[in-house]
């Protein structure tokens, strides 16, 4: 049985600690403000009321722009939680420019639409690029493992997540692609794309949405993937087996 740790709703919830909710909004990875590579690719996430708005972008195309540099990106389509989440891929059609900041004017498409990473604002989201592309596919130093699980139950609904550590050789960030399935006949297999944040990534649910719905005490197995922001892949790891936190 996992052990659970409540201080880690400190980390998950924090946006929303007192609702225990996320709230309504996108996402965006890399995270607004990070340092990115000149091929990076970004993943746009809409949540809550924003999932259809986001979803219904697929095809449509968005501008990255910059003081003296515009590039368009093209949303693809990528995942889809069973939870009120989807995430869209977007690709951009050239190369940015190394040492520039450029801001993605998500507004233009989705407007009034809140950032629910970018401190719970409109604000347009901007990164900063790097010296230029990155090239080489992320390693792992160590490989995912379980290590604890947390689970809470509020009037808004229940939190439970299961957060997997791991390591790799990656200078730009990386996120996970993780294919869920219990091991016992019960729910279909479920896919979607998590952030690594410093060697961590979590597996779960708040009380209002989420990226894997998972049921009290029950086993799981998940094949994990890791990316870098390139969209580059790292190679394969063996799947991880572990059960959902219960009281």
């Amino acid at each position: 049985m996992l052990r659970i740790l409540a201080p880690l709703l400190v980390l998950l919830c924090a946006s929303a600690a007192s609702a225990q909710c996320l709230g309504d909004g996108v996402q965006l990875f890399p995270a607004p403000g990070a340092i990115v590579p000149t091929n990076t690719r970004f993943l746009l996430e809409g949540v809550g009321t924003a999932r259809s708005q986001v979803a219904a972008l697929v095809g449509k195309t968005l501008r990255l722009v910059s003081d003296n540099h515009t590039v368009e990106v093209k949303a693809q389509r990528g995942w889809e939680s069973s939870l009120g989440r989807v995430t869209v891929v977007l690709k951009a059609a050239g190369k940015l420019e190394p040492g520039t900041r450029y801001a993605l004017r998500v507004d233009e498409v989705l407007p009034n639409v809140m950032l629910l990473n970018g401190h719970g604002s409109t604000v347009v989201p901007e990164w900063r690029t790097g010296k230029g592309p990155d090239a080489s596919p992320p390693r792992w130093l160590r490989k995912p493992a379980v290590s604890e699980g947390l689970l809470r139950r509020t009037p808004q609904g229940t939190t439970r997540f299961v957060r997997l550590n791991l390591s790799l050789r990656e200078d730009s960030p990386a996120y996970l692609v993780v294919k869920l399935e219990s091991r016992r006949p019960g729910p279909a297999v479920q896919q979607y794309v998590v952030p690594v944040h410093n060697n961590t990534a979590f597996i779960g649910h708040e009380a209002c949405s989420g990226t894997f719905a998972m049921e009290d005490g029950r086993s799981y197995r998940a094949r994990i993937q890791a990316f870098d922001a390139a969209g580059q892949p790292a190679p394969g790891v063996p799947p991880v087996d572990f059960e959902a936190p219960a009281e």
